[in-house]
């Protein structure tokens, strides 16, 4: 009586030999790397063969951030500090003097001639006087203007010093007159103007300050 066929049952060679067979539970044999394992020397499955270039379109797995991650290599960016802000908030507010000046030398310049009795020469050369403060003082209204812009963006903080310097000189020669003539009310405007002008120069002069506009200079230049 025959036996079953078995369907786990090695296929015979053409000697009538079967091939030995592992027992369950044996170990594995040494040196023979386990099954579905790449042989010595190959690299694993989808990994690229040596020497093969990237496949287009396919990102290297090296080095690559995780989505939302900085790219290697870029400098993170500080947050605007506070003092930036207040300094460029009252570069805006100085901007803003500057222009009421403007206006009142218009208004007030042919009054001012007709109150001092100059003659037509005098009053020539002094209406000329005037145009050219005119224009003066719209020039350092564009410099705090343009200057407060660049030190809120980060791009730079040199043309807002130069305005707050420019202040702090006016406003101190202004001072000085107001003392020299006893007037108070001028005097107390000039000393909470020139803190404002001080303040503005110190508040660009922080480490904090230099930090940001350090970061924003990295990022556009590297260096």
């Amino acid at each position: 009586m025959s036996q079953p066929d078995d369907p786990y049952r090695p296929t015979p060679g053409p000697g009538g030999d079967v091939p030995p067979q592992g027992r369950y539970g044996q170990p594995q044999q040494y040196g023979q790397p386990p099954y579905g394992a790449p042989q010595y020397g190959q690299p694993p499955y989808g990994a690229p063969q040596f020497g093969q270039p990237q496949q287009y379109g396919q990102p290297a797995q090296y080095g690559l951030p995780y989505y939302g991650q900085p790219y290697p290599g870029g400098a993170p960016v500080p947050a605007r500090p506070g003092g930036v802000v207040t300094a460029a908030v009252l570069g805006f507010l100085f901007a803003a003097f500057g222009l009421l000046g403007i206006l009142g030398i218009l208004v007030a310049r042919s009054e001012f001639l007709e109150d001092q009795g100059f003659t037509a020469d005098e009053e020539a050369a002094a209406s000329a006087g005037l145009v050219v403060a005119a224009v003066l003082v719209l020039a350092y209204v564009v410099v705090m203007v343009w200057g407060s812009v660049l030190a809120l963006t980060g791009r730079s903080r040199v043309l807002l010093l130069v305005g707050g310097s420019l202040s702090i000189t006016f406003l101190g020669l202004t001072l000085l007159g107001a003392a020299a003539e006893a007037d108070g009310a001028a005097a107390l405007v000039g000393v909470a103007g020139l803190a404002a002008a001080i303040a503005v120069v110190a508040l660009l002069c922080t480490r904090r300050a230099a930090d940001f506009y350090a970061a924003h200079r990295f990022r556009r230049t590297g260096r």
